[in-house]
Order: structure tokens, then sequence, then C-alpha cells
């Protein structure tokens, strides 16, 4: 598992919410306690739902002068048979970005989740996000 904490919460806040810089990761469900809790989760049988086409949405619910108490969103990427997902959860001003993947067959062989975790780390670099590895060292 990757458990990254990010150093710059608004400039984060802001790729998410409004540009394109997870545009082609796959929603699976966004959470938001803000005045209310709102919900948007991808239906199981449905096509494809990209975060561009909801991030829209997602920033109106955001934007405005209070932060929002808690916020989650998963994002995925299939590969084969196998969906890897990105948990992005805002909670006490701090925003925490965890790894997972669902297989549909067990296997012992953890290099495609090895791979998985490698591929976040060189993209949040790439769009020039800066993190702390809560996992290195263990």
């Amino acid at each position: 598992m990757l458990s990254l904490s990010i150093i710059d919460v608004k400039d984060f806040m802001g790729k998410l919410l409004k540009t394109d810089t997870f545009d082609a990761f796959e929603l699976h469900s966004f959470c938001l306690h803000n005045y209310a809790v709102f919900e948007i989760n991808k239906l199981p049988d449905e096509p494809v739902v990209l975060w561009a086409k909801l991030r829209p949405y997602a920033f109106e619910m955001v934007k405005g002068n209070k932060l929002p108490s808690y916020m989650k969103v998963v994002l995925a990427r299939p590969k084969n048979e196998d969906t890897m997902f990105l948990n992005i959860v805002f909670d006490e001003g701090k925003i925490t970005i965890t790894s997972g993947m669902g297989q549909k067959v067990f296997s012992m062989d953890k290099s495609i989740y090895r791979s998985w975790n490698e591929y976040i780390i060189e993209f949040l670099q790439k769009k020039g996000i800066a993190f702390i590895n809560q996992m290195e060292g263990n």
C-alpha cells in the first residue's frame, strides 16, 4: 500500500478541482461533507465516467469561503481485469493519498500493485505535486 501526505493542500486542491490534472482517471466515487453531505457514485453497470465530466460539479460544491470538513475522491484505472484505485482524502485540513487494487483473481504476484504505486509517484512528481511518502522506511 502507498500512503502519501500532500504538502501543499491549496495547490493540490486547485489541480484536482480546477485543472485537467486528474481528468483521464475514471471516477469511482466522490463524497463531500460541507453544509450537507454530497455523494456521487458511479453505477456498476454504467460505462466509464471520467473525472473530467464530474469535476465541474465537484468544484461547484466545494467552492466558497468555508473549507469542507471532509472530502474523499476515489479515482480508478482499469488494467485488464484488475482495477487500480487512487484514494484522495481531505480531512482536518490535510490530504492523504493511498493506493488500492481490486483483483478479479487472487494472485501472490504483486508486480502489478508495485507498478501502480510507482506510476502514482511518477505521476504526482510530473504534475509538480509535492508529497511525503508515509510508507518509506517501513
